[in-house]
């Protein structure tokens, strides 16, 4: 297929960048190989994106932004990832497992994927008790006792959505200690769940299914029967494909941009969480806004491909 703007990442960065190219007249496809919105969809409630004095979800948000961008004519590939990125000159290919496509600019917005605890059982128990994703599987744990792993805002995030559901919440925070923001602290407090900081998760338990989980703090282990293990411990960013493309990356795998999101090839832009520069959804579509208007005026400039 050919277009003039190809997107690669559907999260805010991604959509405010189809909603500038596309409004441009200029035939803009995005491609995601998971979620339509990434991360940000899995927020409980998105408290500091203006215009929405009294919150909103993350899901909600992202499909205002996904309908805005259809509107001026987007093409939401959901479930289809790149494999591959191609440079020759002006011309830009990206490789999916259905399809090949063809653009004058590209626009990485990646994103991030979660980081793992890489501990005994962590694989095997994943999807049977196991999850990266409150928000999706939080409802198989009514009136069952959990542990949130993580300290930082996607771990609160998770507390709050599953308070609503879960029987008992274990919040597990390792020597780092808890980072979220003081809004989710607030209102997690009022929950009436309190942090175990300086814990180290060191094994998942159950054979077919999570049946408890290790811990160890001041050189002591102790075992702790949950039903299920809830895992934010931060992202990192998706480097394979870009590498191989030629892409410039820092010391810990972010794509580095320039002030109006370029990166070092002619004609590819960046923007959002895969440049290290956002992890707040408004700053994420600030970015893509800037790579969307760059990538639309390199397209024009070079000439469209679809005419």
């Amino acid at each position: 297929m050919e277009c003039d703007v190809l997107i690669i990442g559907a999260g805010p960065a991604g959509l405010a960048a189809a909603i500038y190219s596309s409004r441009q007249g200029l035939r803009t496809v995005v491609l995601e190989e998971a979620v339509v919105g990434g991360r940000a969809t899995y927020a409980h409630t998105i408290d500091n994106y203006p215009g929405f004095p009294e919150g909103i979800s993350g899901a909600e948000l992202i499909s205002r932004f996904a309908k805005q961008a259809e509107r001026f004519g987007t093409i939401i590939r959901p479930g289809e990832g790149a494999k591959e990125i191609k440079i020759s000159g002006d011309v830009k290919e990206t490789i999916t497992s259905n399809d090949s496509y063809t653009s004058r600019a590209l626009v990485i917005a990646t994103g991030l994927r979660q980081k793992k605890l890489q501990i005994p059982g962590e694989e095997r128990l994943l999807g049977r008790g196991v999850s990266y994703c409150a928000t999706c599987d939080g409802f198989f744990f009514r009136n069952k006792k959990v542990a949130v792993i993580g300290g930082g805002n996607e771990a609160a995030s998770d507390i709050l959505y599953l308070s609503s559901l879960a029987g008992k919440i274990l919040w597990l925070v390792g020597e780092e200690g808890v980072t979220a923001d003081d809004s989710y602290l607030a209102k997690i407090k009022e929950s009436g769940i309190e942090p175990h900081t300086g814990v180290r998760v060191v094994e998942l338990l159950g054979k077919e299914r999570l049946e408890g989980i290790v811990i160890e703090k001041g050189g002591v282990q102790e075992k702790l029967a949950v039903d299920g293990a809830f895992i934010a411990v931060g992202s990192v960013p998706t480097v394979e494909i870009l590498r191989r493309a030629g892409i410039e990356l820092d010391e810990k795998g972010f794509i580095k941009t320039g002030e109006e999101m370029e990166t070092n090839i002619a004609g590819v832009f960046a923007a959002g969480d895969c440049t290290g520069k956002s992890h707040q959804v408004i700053l994420a579509a600030g970015q893509g806004a800037m790579a969307g208007i760059k990538a639309s005026a390199y397209a024009k400039m070079k000439g469209r491909i679809t005419g």
